[in-house]
């Protein structure tokens, strides 16, 4: 993979030789907001063939078109612990996006972390362990680019809450004080061991894009931390492709240059759209043309952005044949060039190109089933069977049925009926939508059953006599969450609280009261509080199931009457109470610049209840079946012996000196002719003659903090390739454990591994995930699941020597059906 990356270096290398000094900007900054067909465009390079480049959301599906499925989350995803799925879906999500001409996805989503239980964006990653988000968005990140279209992974790195992640979006209820963003305050070991792990795995599958965050990381924003982008990202973990900012996450010039920022998205200020202003275009080529940005970084800049279409096997770099057939600001077929400036000729804008397949709908209804996850059956009241008396079912809940508003409420702001998806950047445009209520009644219809169905979550004198008449009765509940630029009943992008929207809390109480029988469908953007209930002897059942996209209800009602066997394990732990989740900040004060302290460190999620032995109400990585699985014959192997150090990795190539542009005319710089006609907040890289201006000889250049204008020798000891050093991702031992399915049902199971790390030098949590394998199996039938544990699997980072360590000690496995149910485990003894 490394060797792809130096031949795809000289190639794009050669290209940039060609190209002046605003070919080069052109490609580095946004047109504007609006001003292109996609969510962000980049300049084009015409001369050379090379068109606009086309960014859009999203990790769902292709956002503001139509005939594109809308996927299951990120959140669902993971519920699934399925690695092989999981790429098929980045697939599926390629094909689509290349379908509709977008060059690069803005996803998958591996930041936030998940940290804080309200966060908002949650959902749109695959769960609260760092080692299940880096495998998922590592086979996701190969399924986008296998189909020929660049992922960009997000949001690097600290965004754990839309509060206060941008100054412009928080100027009510008392917020107006607020001067800079909020600071995710990240130490160094839970940096590397928890914050950068994922975003490794995606770099290593060889991600072409990573979008930092609008938030700051340790008090300096996101997109002009040198450390964090120039040391940490492309030193340490050997990141090849281009660093975006997130829209408007960009707050400095040159600072933000030289910090490591190779593009800037959509090219103006946050909150100040098509007013053309930037920080670099115009401004970009003329610190170029005064020396203050060495030429070298801006060739660095450009032959970044186009390396990965060079680097990706599946990849090519577009042509003026390879254009979006879609327009993110209208609908309509034709409308003017530029509809949200209102400006420019009547042109088709969009071709309704429909990029669905049978492939798409089989991989997003197959999640969908799979990602559900069965917490609770007593009495094995689930599958439903009329031959179990089950003659009259009651549907209820805000959740089963349409919201009154539709299912194409801008970014999904509709919360009032089936969950698809939270609000944002993430939604996608739904092409239909199963309703529970929809899915459930047919299959209840098709068994001879009556169905009752109430939508009413207030008045309940009409679901009381309901519940009452009901055999069974299911009830779809739920909350959402989104982005911070929308506010939904209160929500400003975090969950005010975790409890159950429209009424479910009271709505289950009051069935559950009158029928014996309440199935509890919970379908939400993350942990909810289920404790007013749970323990209720007539709530026989509990499903949770994170946003299922558009085949929601057909995937609920299938694990409902057993056409699918639940296989969904839990990817964050639901605790008991709410003190044991870490706080949305919402109070800031006196403080114009807050401050988010990452106190759990590296014991996040599970880790925490286990260190301080709470015990919750289902833990990580939990969810039943309907059918038994056995587990024996454990196997550990080794394949390679553990060293302690990491050995150092080869030095740098040589510097390849690429020709400079004659920087002495900036004159070369100016708009082509005068009788150009600028569209209006569209950003051009070219210079006027009034800002055509040189450094004076006593004028210096304060760099950025942690910037060092010298090119290094050699990578640090943790580097040296794609991912981080190469014996990171050495196997060091192979694991295996039988299972077999000992019930009557075909089922698929999640085998986990688990190590608990000695504290020779430093202490760590009593168990972190390290390996997971699902399988599905027959009754009777058996299946070797398989683990490989790689180096960096057993490391700690040392701070002070700055390099991962695997310690001396014993290292207990653990093969297990949740990060509390040990089934199976054995020891590992490394010696000095």
């Amino acid at each position: 993979m490394d060797r792809i990356w130096q031949k795809a270096y000289d190639k794009a290398r050669k290209l940039v030789e060609k190209m002046s000094i605003t070919e080069k900007v052109n490609l580095t900054t946004g047109t504007g907001w609006g001003s292109g067909p996609c969510i962000g465009n980049t300049g084009s390079v015409p001369r050379l063939g090379i068109p606009e480049l086309c960014l859009q959301d999203g990790p769902n599906g292709v956002r503001f078109t139509d005939f594109v499925t809308h996927f299951p989350s990120g959140l669902a995803v993971g519920s699934t612990f399925n690695k092989g799925l999981t790429y098929l879906r980045g697939k599926a999500l390629g094909r689509e996006h290349s379908k509709k001409g977008v060059h690069i996805m803005l996803g998958p989503t591996v930041g936030p972390i998940g940290l804080k239980a309200a966060g908002g964006r949650n959902w749109e990653g695959f769960g609260t362990d760092p080692y299940l988000q880096g495998v998922l968005g590592a086979a996701t990140v190969e399924g986008i680019q296998d189909e020929g279209v660049i992922s960009c992974v997000r949001h690097l790195v600290g965004n754990e809450q839309e509060h206060f992640r941008q100054v412009g979006e928080w100027d009510d209820e008392g917020w107006d004080k607020l001067r800079r963003s909020l600071s995710a305050n990240i130490g160094d070991r839970a940096m590397h061991e928890v914050y950068l792990w994922p975003f490794a795995d995606t770099i290593r599958a060889g991600a072409g894009s990573i979008m930092c965050a609008y938030n700051q990381l340790n008090n300096t924003y996101a997109c002009e931390n040198s450390y964090l982008l120039n040391y940490l990202l492309k030193e340490e973990l050997g990141f090849q492709g281009f660093v975006v900012s997130d829209w408007g996450a960009q707050h400095t010039g040159v600072y933000s240059a030289l910090a490591g920022l190779d593009m800037t998205m959509p090219g103006e200020l946050f909150d100040d759209w098509l007013s053309g202003k930037s920080l670099w275009g115009p401004l970009l080529t003329r610190a170029v043309y005064n020396q203050t940005i060495p030429q070298s970084r801006l060739n660095d800049m450009a032959i970044r952005i186009l390396a990965p279409f060079l680097a990706v096997e599946a990849c090519f770099l577009p042509t003026d044949d390879d254009l979006p057939n879609f327009s993110s600001w209208t609908h309509h077929t034709f409308g003017q060039q530029y509809p949200y400036q209102h400006y420019g000729p009547i042109k088709q804008q969009n071709w309704h190109v429909d990029a669905r397949s049978k492939f798409s709908d089989d991989i997003a209804l197959n999640i969908a089933r799979e990602a559900i996850v069965l917490l609770k059956n007593d009495g094995h009241n689930l599958p439903i069977a009329k031959a179990d008396g089950i003659r009259r079912i009651l549907v209820a809940g805000a959740g089963a049925g349409p919201d009154p508003k539709g299912f194409k409420c801008k970014d999904q702001r509709c919360v009032e009926g089936t969950l698809t998806s939270g609000w944002g950047s993430a939604a996608v445009t739904n092409p239909y939508v199963v309703t529970p209520f929809e899915a459930i009644a047919e299959k209840a219809r098709e068994q001879g059953m009556v169905v009752d169905y109430t939508s009413d979550v207030w008045e309940f004198e009409n679901v009381d006599e309901l519940s009452d008449y009901a055999d069974m009765a299911i009830v779809v509940v739920g909350a959402s969450s989104g982005e911070g630029y929308i506010e939904v009943d209160g929500n400003f992008g975090d969950r005010n609280n975790l409890s159950l929207w429209n009424n479910g809390d009271e709505l289950i109480c009051h069935i559950a009261e009158g029928c014996r029988k309440t199935v509890v469908v919970v379908n939400s953007v993350g942990p909810v509080n289920i404790e007013k209930w749970i323990e209720m002897d007539n709530v026989v059942a509990v499903l949770y199931a994170a946003p299922l996209g558009q085949f929601a209800g057909q995937a609920i009602a299938d694990v409902l009457f057993g056409d699918a066997n639940p296989s969904g394990k839990l990817p964050f732990t639901l605790a008991r109470k709410k003190s044991h989740y870490v706080p949305i900040i919402t109070d800031i004060s006196e403080r114009d610049d807050p401050q988010d302290n990452f106190d759990r460190d590296i014991y996040l999620d599970y880790r925490f209840f286990d260190k301080h032995n709470i015990r919750p109400r289902y833990e990580f990585g939990y969810g039943l079946s309907y059918t038994n699985f056995v587990l024996c014959d454990l196997k550990i192997v080794e394949v390679c012996p553990p060293s302690e150090y990491l050995p150092y990795p080869e030095e740098y190539l040589p510097v390849y000196n690429t020709c400079e542009d004659d920087v002495c005319d900036p004159e070369d710089a100016l708009f082509p002719h005068e009788d150009f006609a600028p569209v209006p907040g569209f950003i051009y890289p070219y210079l006027y003659n009034d800002n055509i201006r040189s450094l004076e000889e006593d004028e210096c250049f304060e760099y950025p903090k942690g910037y060092n204008p010298d090119q290094p020798a050699s990578p640090p000891l943790a580097g040296g390739g794609l991912g981080g050093n190469p014996a990171l991702w050495d196997v060091l031992y192979e694991v295996s454990a039988e299972v077999k399915n000992d019930g009557k049902y075909k089922g698929g199971y999640v085998a986990q591994l688990y190590i608990e790390l000695p504290s020779t030098l430093l202490p760590s949590p009593p168990k972190i995930l390290r390996g997971f394998d699902k399988v599905f199996l027959e009754p009777g039938e058996s299946k070797r699941v398989t683990f490989e544990i790689l180096h960096r699997d057993l490391c700690i980072w040392d701070t002070l020597s700055q390099q991962w360590i695997i310690q001396t000690g014993t290292y207990t496995l653990y093969v297990s059906s949740s990060s509390r149910k040990v089934e199976l485990s054995g020891e590992i003894d490394i010696g000095c």
